[in-house]
C-alpha cells in the first residue's frame, strides 16, 4: 500500500534579501516526503539544506512555488498554527530551544502554548521524557547536562507537542560521538516504533546509512535523490559536491582502487563480510 504524502514541495524558489542585494538559496526544488519516512538531506555549507528545513514548517515561506503539509499551504496564515504543531523543528544548538530552568517545565512549554489541558500536559511530559530515556532528569536543570542530554531534552520538548514530522537541522553537529549516538538512536526509535516522519539534515554521512531516502542538495537545487545504496554508489557525484562517503563505503572504494574485487558497501558489517569472502 502506497504511503500518504505528508509534505509536498513543488517548484520552490527562495532568496535571502539584505541591503546589499539578493542571495538565492533554493531554486526550483520539488520533493515528496511520505508519512513514516526517514529522509536525510545532505549537502555542503550553502547548499540550501537549512533553508529548506525552515520552509517545511512555515518558519520561512517560498518566494514562488508551493509547500503543503497534510494539504495545508504554508503561506496560508490561517493554517500556520496547525502546520507548526504537525512539523517540529529541532535546531543545531539545543541551548537555543531550552527556555525553563527545570526540565519538566521546559518540555511542558510547547503544549501549554498549544492550549493543551494540564492533565494531558503532565502525561505528555512523562511520555516524551521516557521516549528519549531522560525520565530520571525531569526535576533537574537542563543547563548542567551534557550536549547529548540537552539535545534529547530539546527533542522531548518538540515531541510533547505530538508532531507528525520531526525535522532535525544538524542537531548532532555540536556533539561528541557518544552524544551523536544517543540522539541518533532516539531518532531511529521514534521513526521505527512511533511512526514519526523524520527529516534529518547532517554533515555526517554515516547518519544517512539507515535512511529510507537520501536527498543531495547542491547550490540550492536537488542534485540527486534515492536510497542510501543508490546515492553512495555514485561516488563521482558525491565527490563533486564536496561530500564524503560513509567510512565503510570509502574503505571499500579505496580497496577497489587498490585492485581488490569487493563491492561498494554501506556498513562495517557488510565490509567485514566482503573482506572475508
Amino acid at each position: 500500500m502506497e504511503k500518504e504524502i505528508i509534505i509536498k514541495v513543488e517548484n520552490v524558489d527562495f532568496a535571502y534579501r539584505t541591503n546589499e542585494g539578493k542571495t538565492d538559496a533554493l531554486c526550483d526544488v520539488s520533493l515528496d516526503i511520505k508519512k513514516g519516512e526517514f529522509v536525510v538531506l545532505l549537502g555542503h555549507n550553502g547548499s540550501g539544506k537549512s533553508t529548506l528545513a525552515k520552509l517545511l514548517n512555515g518558519f520561512l515561506t517560498p518566494d514562488s512555488g508551493k509547500i503543503t503539509v497534510l494539504g495545508m499551504d504554508t503561506t496560508d496564515e490561517s493554517h500556520i498554527y496547525d502546520i507548526r504543531s504537525k512539523v517540529g523543528l529541532v535546531f543545531q544548538n539545543p541551548d537555543n530551544q531550552l527556555v525553563a530552568s527545570i526540565i519538566e517545565d521546559d518540555i511542558a512549554f510547547g503544549p501549554e502554548n498549544l492550549g493543551v489541558p494540564r492533565e494531558e500536559i503532565i502525561r505528555r511530559v512523562a511520555w516524551a521524557l521516557d521516549v528519549v530515556n531522560m525520565s530520571s532528569y525531569r526535576k533537574h536543570t537542563p543547563f548542567k547536562l551534557s550536549g547529548g542530554q540537552k539535545q534529547r531534552i530539546a527533542i522531548a520538548g518538540i515531541l510533547a507537542m505530538l508532531p507528525e514530522v520531526l525535522v532535525l537541522d544538524e542537531s548532532t553537529a555540536m556533539l561528541d560521538p557518544k552524544g551523536r549516538g544517543e540522539v541518533l538512536d532516539t531518532i531511529k526509535k521514534l521513526n521505527k516504533e512511533k511512526g514519526v516522519t523524520v527529516i534529518l539534515i547532517t554533515h555526517y554521512m554515516d547518519e544517512a546509512i539507515d535512511a529510507d531516502k537520501v536527498v543531495v542538495l547542491d547550490k540550492g537545487k536537488i542534485l540527486t535523490c534515492g536510497t542510501p545504496k543508490e546515492i553512495f554508489s555514485d561516488v563521482e557525484t558525491i565527490f563533486s559536491t564536496q561530500l564524503e562517503l560513509p567510512v565503510a563505503t570509502k574503505t571499500s572504494y579505496d580497496l577497489r582502487l587498490a585492485g581488490f574485487d569487493i563491492p561498494l558497501v554501506l556498513t562495517d558489517e557488510e565490509l567485514v563480510e566482503a573482506l572475508c569472502q
